[in-house]
């Protein structure tokens, strides 16, 4: 178990797949754009380098306050991913854990907003408001896509979710139109492009992280990174799960290949699409994105039935 937790598929394992996911990220969007990308130990030289950066804040701001929200982003990752299996292999699993999982994968929005909150900038106070309007637009329609493959396994164990396309087939084929809605989740989840409203540069400079730096900023961007990865893991576990094609194969690479082809997916929906505002996305959310999750539902019940 402290092998789990520590090792593979615990924090060592994550924090390398963060640089590695975030440096194949990069790549592939400035392949997109025209740009070579940055080398492959960039992430890493990021990392290191913004802890021997002078850690402020601005005066008023809680210093309390103000460091615990990125270690408590970092905490819900982490315990997130005690729930995800990675290639068969997870640390602990019970009958909801699913639940548990995307409870915790809430939390990091939540401290994103209050860390806007407490902050005296205006872009700060702007980009904190603009991500609670957003987790409110693209929440509803994530959790009602990925209870899909749990409605169809008749689990909500995400260990019995992959066992159930074992015996069936993948939940991506069975409800393509739920894996189209959960990737669009997950964007809005990730605040990447077009759903980067928080925190969109052209407008409120880095959202509720513009008066964070140092320390404080390395442990932010380290939760997001570690996001995206369990993110990915989660989307894959649901919609890619084992399959009777694939016993010939080992499981490792072959679910490193399709974590890495949704990584692809994301960044080809931040290349070729613009930003949305947070009007259009909360028309998005409510009109078109939680009808279409709830028809897939329904059709998941219809199916079970």
């Amino acid at each position: 178990m402290l092998f789990k937790l520590l090792i593979f598929p615990g924090f060592l394992f994550l924090l390398l797949c963060a640089f590695v996911f975030d440096w194949v990220d990069r790549r592939m969007l400035a392949r997109f754009q025209g740009r070579v990308g940055p080398p492959w130990y960039q992430p890493v030289a990021d990392f290191i380098k913004l802890p021997t950066k002078e850690d402020t804040l601005p005066q008023g701001v809680n210093a309390t306050v103000a460091a615990a929200l990125p270690m408590l982003a970092l905490a819900a990752v982490l315990t997130a991913s005690v729930y995800v299996p990675v290639a068969g292999v997870v640390s602990a699993s019970f009958e909801g854990d699913l639940i548990v999982v995307l409870f915790l994968l809430s939390l990091p929005a939540l401290t994103y907003f209050l860390a806007g909150w407490i902050s005296v900038g205006v872009y700060s106070i702007l980009g904190g408001h603009r991500s609670l309007l957003q987790y409110f637009s693209y929440e509803v329609p994530f959790l009602m896509a990925v209870a899909g493959p749990a409605v169809l396994s008749g689990s909500w164990s995400i260990a019995s979710i992959v066992a159930y396309q074992a015996q069936t087939t993948w939940g991506a084929v069975m409800q393509p139109l739920g894996f189209v809605l959960a990737v669009v989740g997950l964007i809005g989840k990730l605040k990447r492009d077009p759903l980067d409203i928080p925190k969109a540069k052209s407008e409120v400079v880095s959202g509720s992280l513009t008066e964070f730096s140092g320390r404080k900023l390395a442990l932010w961007r380290l939760s997001m990174n570690m996001q995206t990865v369990v993110g990915i893991f989660l989307l894959v576990n649901l919609f890619f799960g084992e399959s009777r094609f694939f016993d010939v194969l080992p499981a490792f690479p072959v679910f490193g290949l399709k974590a890495l082809s949704i990584l692809l997916l994301l960044a080809t929906a931040s290349a070729i699409y613009a930003r949305l505002r947070i009007d259009q996305l909360a028309d998005l959310g409510w009109r078109i994105l939680a009808p279409l999750a709830l028809l897939q539902i329904l059709a998941n019940v219809g199916i079970g039935g």
